[in-house]
C-alpha cells in the first residue's frame, strides 16, 4: 500500500511540474516577421502565454497590444530540462515559422502544429532553425 502511495505521489508531483512548466509566460524580441497558424507578425517583442481555458492554447501578443493571435500547441520534450528558455523557428525560404516553445528548467515545451504553407514550402526549399533566447515574463 505504501508502494502505491509513493508511485500516486511521483505521478502527482510529475503532472504538476508540467502543468507549471505550461503557465509561464515567454517575453523575447523577434529580429525577423513570423509566421503562426496564418498570421504574419511583424518583427518586435512579444510575450507568450498559455490561454486561460487551455494551456494547449498559445497567445501571443506584441508589446504594443497592436498585434495578436493564438494558436493550438502540442507538449514536446519530456526528456531533460531546457538549459536556456527559447523559441524556436523553422525556416523556410524567406519565412519564419513560429515551432516550438522551450522553458529553461523544465523538460516539457510546447509545439506548434506545422501549418499546409510550411510543409508546401519545405518540399522545395532548403529549411533550418533559428533560435531566439526568450525570458521567463512572470
Amino acid at each position: 500500500m505504501k508502494a502505491l502511495q509513493s508511485i500516486a505521489l511521483g505521478f502527482g508531483l510529475l503532472f504538476a511540474t508540467a502543468a507549471n512548466a505550461q503557465g509561464v509566460n515567454v517575453r523575447a524580441d523577434i529580429p525577423f516577421p513570423f509566421v503562426v497558424d496564418r498570421q504574419i507578425l511583424p518583427a518586435g517583442e512579444y510575450e507568450f502565454r498559455p490561454g486561460a481555458a487551455s494551456y494547449a492554447i498559445l497567445m501571443i501578443q506584441s508589446a504594443d497590444g497592436k498585434k495578436t493571435t493564438s494558436s493550438t500547441t502540442n507538449a514536446c520534450g519530456g526528456g531533460d530540462s531546457a538549459k536556456n528558455t527559447e523559441l524556436v523557428f523553422h525556416h523556410v525560404g524567406k519565412r519564419y515559422f513560429l515551432s516550438q516553445i522551450l522553458i529553461q528548467g523544465y523538460p516539457e515545451g510546447r509545439q506548434l502544429p506545422k501549418s499546409r504553407a510550411e510543409a508546401e514550402m519545405e518540399l522545395n526549399q532548403k529549411t533550418d532553425n533559428v533560435v531566439i533566447f526568450a525570458e521567463i515574463a512572470n
